[in-house]
């Protein structure tokens, strides 16, 4: 079946950083959120308490400078000529991250997506309240799929995603084409239909064209 829906990661992927990372590296909290990250990964804490306790120390920072800092991360080459060609074949486009809700309304606005789910800062009366709403957690981004497919009203054969990095291995188990692409992990390679090293995400379309 031809593919009419490709579901994306953010960081890494459109762009060229990582959201969370880019923030605390600019807000000087960086040395800290690495404690928080082992903690994670040795499976001390879990991630909506390592989303939470990173999300603390930005407490009453402005939510413009925020926003400001995930601007300023860099595209991924081609990603507008990319998301122009799937729009014109009649694709769909949907943004699925652990990520911050911030980074994929500034695509939104940017490029254009047809929805779009990740993990919402939250904040009040301008300020960061240091807490987090996690909406896609970390490994469970397949979750999220039949509500998806159900918006658009297709099936996974009818579905492509594209990564880097391990979270995404769920996801790529359930739709008909998993691309890996400038892969973090061997463990994603090994679950990814095609393997992209490339600079220019318009590396993806032939795979994903050659199934209309």
């Amino acid at each position: 079946m031809p593919i009419e829906l490709v579901i994306f990661d953010i960081d890494g992927t459109i762009l060229q950083a990582y959201s969370w990372q880019c923030i605390h590296k600019s807000l000087n909290t960086w040395k800290q959120a690495k404690k928080y990250h082992t903690q994670f990964y040795k499976n001390q804490i879990t991630y909506e308490d390592w989303a939470r306790l990173e999300a603390a120390l930005w407490k009453n920072q402005p939510l413009s400078k925020i926003k400001r800092i995930i601007n300023q991360i860099s595209y991924t080459k081609g990603v507008k000529e990319t998301f122009d060609i799937l729009r014109q074949k009649g694709i769909k486009i949907y943004l699925l991250s652990a990520g911050l809700t911030q980074a994929a309304e500034r695509i939104q606005e940017e490029l254009g997506t047809d929805g779009y789910a990740a993990n919402t800062l939250l904040a009040k009366n301008g300020k960061v309240t240091g807490q987090v709403k996690v909406n896609v957690a970390f490994h469970q981004k397949d979750k999220h799929l039949p509500t998806i497919l159900r918006k658009f009203n297709l099936t996974h054969y009818e579905c492509a995603a594209i990564g880097d990095d391990p979270t995404l291995i769920p996801l790529f188990k359930k739709v008909a084409l998993a691309i890996a692409f400038n892969p973090t992990d061997k463990a994603i390679e090994r679950h990814a239909n095609a393997i992209i090293r490339s600079k220019d995400l318009r590396s993806i379309l032939p795979y994903i064209l050659n199934k209309r």
